[in-house]
């Protein structure tokens, strides 16, 4: 295995409790993680339990009450600054890492990793400016409000984009100074552990700031059910953010903000560049192996031009690379995660392919690991499986074509979630159509999937809760006091 220059060797992981890695009190058989894309063994992961969940939060507590709760906010940017710094010097080695790790190609893990870098830097422009506001009242009155960290705050992310999502919770997180357990996906921990290495090395956070705990479920619910936990921020399926939600509710009323599951349409009208949206609705759909809540899987097509984008979208997919040398610099495209996740999604896949037509791929493909070529079904149903449940997998469903603008819309808000949506189009009327009525709290138009710490990022409905990145995700870890003083 590859000696980073983080100066270690990942063979088997410990958890990072208290500004340095221990050993879990867990008697739990280590997790195995497998390289996505040839299969052979990456590294053994340590499963925490309850007991070291109890440990990181006492950690944090105290980091909260100490030392690092009487940082003032030029200490946490400057803090920040560093850590942004200390990525960059090691982009190289956490791409790669995410790369064996997550299945990427490398040139999508070193993006994912520098665009983690400037989630830091943005986020450490915020930490000396956190203000409320002031009000001069009747009857000598004055009153102002405070704004002030939340508190301890654990943080759940899921396996897709494991550093970026981890980087969009700890930067804001930490710019309002809170302390943080972060609790990585049980097969991507391995950027998060070496971020960890990183802070340890530098020095750059008091004791407790930063915890990691690595582990499955069990970890996970005894975050969200700890007393002493006052925030909670997750990122991953519909189903878990309920459990979370539900936890709050029986234990502290902890604050909560989910990022859940999508199935999110696009819209391609009569009069948009067919050849520009054919490239973006491919990366829509298949980046990252489809693995993306953004993911945009239900295609809705004028039928103006619905055979002749078809025709272009059947050529697309004859030229994909994909193989197990995810540092070939052609390589395009990668595996599922797991072969838990290759086999939901082949089950999709095969019962789909008994009921309607789907698209060819004429590329080569690659063998071994969990790759499954990009899937196009087309003439589907608007209330098909495909078309309504969330697959997390490189499947495209074409419904059938759309005669107007108007009933696009309508359908494509038929989903129980709502977190993105796209269209492609050049006409001001249903550009602006387009952003009034769709039910989704990310819209695209004429692009997709383009994110950056600025703008906020959450959905509607079943998609979540809250905001992760932009001023909200300020909002959403601080907690906001009001006091009146009588002169």
């Amino acid at each position: 295995m590859r000696t980073t220059g983080l100066k270690y060797t990942i063979k088997t992981t410990q958890l990072f409790i208290g500004n340095r890695f221990v050993d879990s009190l867990s008697s739990i058989t280590p997790r195995l993680l497998l390289n996505p894309a040839t299969g052979k063994p990456l590294a053994e992961v340590t499963e925490g339990s309850s007991e070291d969940v109890d440990r990181a939060v006492s950690s944090a507590q105290e980091a909260l009450q100490g030392e690092w709760g009487e940082w003032n906010g030029r200490q946490r940017r400057d803090a920040l600054n560093l850590l942004a710094r200390t990525l960059s010097e090691n982009v190289e080695e956490l791409a790669y890492l995410e790369s064996v790790n997550a299945g990427k190609p490398l040139a999508e893990a070193h993006w994912e990793i520098n665009e983690s870098i400037e989630c830091f830097k943005h986020f450490s422009g915020y930490a000396d400016k956190i203000r409320g506001s002031s009000y001069q009242v009747d009857n000598g009155l004055h009153s102002y409000t405070v704004r002030e960290p939340a508190g301890v705050c654990g943080l759940i992310t899921s396996f897709n984009y494991p550093l970026l999502l981890a980087s969009w919770k700890l930067a804001p997180a930490l710019a309002t100074g809170n302390t943080v357990l972060l609790k990585p996906a049980p097969q991507t921990p391995l950027t998060a552990l070496a971020v960890a290495r990183l802070i340890s090395d530098r020095d750059i956070f008091p004791k407790g700031v930063v915890n990691v705990v690595t582990g499955g479920a069990s970890v996970g619910e005894a975050i969200s059910k700890h007393a002493l936990v006052d925030k909670c921020s997750f990122t991953g399926s519909t189903h878990v953010g309920k459990q979370i939600l539900a936890h709050s509710a029986a234990t502290n009323l902890k604050r909560v903000t989910l990022e859940l599951g999508g199935k999110n349409p696009l819209l391609v009208a009569e009069d948009a560049n067919i050849a520009q949206a054919v490239e973006e609705v491919f990366v829509a759909a298949f980046s990252n192996a489809g693995q993306n809540c953004c993911a945009g899987t239900r295609l809705y097509l004028s039928e103006k031009i619905h055979e002749e984008f078809l025709a272009k979208l059947q050529q697309k997919l004859s030229h994909v690379l994909a193989t197990t040398d995810l540092e070939h610099p052609d390589c395009q495209y990668g595996p599922l995660i797991d072969e838990r996740q290759y086999t939901k999604v082949k089950g999709f896949i095969d019962r789909a392919r008994a009921k309607y037509n789907s698209l060819e791929s004429n590329a080569p493909q690659a063998t071994g690991g969990y790759f499954i070529e990009p899937t196009v079904f087309y003439g589907v149903d608007d209330d098909a499986e495909i078309a309504q449940e969330e697959i997390f997998g490189p499947v495209l469903t074409v419904l059938k074509p759309f005669k107007e603008f108007e009933e696009a819309l309508e359908r494509a808000n038929r989903t129980q979630f709502g977190l993105a949506a796209g269209l492609w189009s050049k006409d001001p009327k249903k550009i602006a159509m387009f952003s009034r009525r769709i039910q989704a709290g990310i819209n695209w138009v004429n692009c997709y999937n383009i994110s950056n710490p600025y703008m906020p990022f959450g959905g509607f409905k079943l998609s979540g809760l809250g905001k992760d990145l932009g001023k909200e995700a300020i909002d959403e870890f601080t907690r906001v006091k009001s006091v009146t003083v009588a002169e």
